[in-house]
């Protein structure tokens, strides 16, 4: 079970901004891609992560997404974690969501296109 949680955080630490190792970050997509329980809790807890920014990020992500601000959370956390669950999203990805360096990629992702 402690393991369980530790990827978990790992996958929320992630998607919260901070940069796991690539070891850390592919243990927590094999654990993600086995485990409908493990993704419904990262969901909650991103979306609750998320929940936190301002109004300015609820706006500027539900324009991206093309959702409303108030759903912006939840589907931001959602796309990635389906990207991450089927290889889409990597590693590399993760570092460049960390830096702040959206690249067409990433949207494409954030617009599940």
């Amino acid at each position: 079970m402690r393991a369980t949680i530790a990827m978990i955080l790992i996958a929320t630490g992630l998607l919260a901004g901070c940069a796991p190792s690539e070891q850390q970050y592919d243990a927590a997509v094999t654990m993600l891609q086995g485990s409908q329980k493990a993704r419904t809790e990262l969901l909650n807890d991103c979306t609750k992560a998320m929940s936190a920014k301002d109004a300015t990020w609820h706006h500027n992500a539900a324009v991206v997404m093309n959702v409303s601000d108030k759903d912006a959370p939840r589907v931001a956390c959602n796309r990635y974690i389906k990207a991450m669950v089927s290889g889409r999203a990597t590693y590399q990805d993760a570092l460049d969501m960390q830096n702040r360096r959206y690249t067409p990629k990433l949207i494409k992702i954030f617009q599940d296109r």
